[in-house]
């Protein structure tokens, strides 16, 4: 017998920059999937942000 799996979201941490840790909202940049070049507004660093295709859009086979 196959149990549909729930996601529960525990706590979820404000994202910041990994030079100066401040906090940073990603709704201001256009994001994709893959590599982003974010540059914090506060230390001007540039730094990557990765992000996964999501399994709620498009192709919804497993990944192994």
């Amino acid at each position: 017998m196959k149990r549909a799996f729930e996601e529960h979201l525990v706590q979820k941490f404000p994202y910041s920059c990994p030079y100066c840790n401040h906090t940073i909202s990603y709704d201001q940049f256009d994001l994709k999937v893959g590599e982003n070049e974010i540059k914090c507004p506060s230390c001007k660093k540039i730094y990557i942000k990765v992000v996964a295709p999501s399994f709620t859009e498009g192709d919804h086979r497993s990944r192994r």
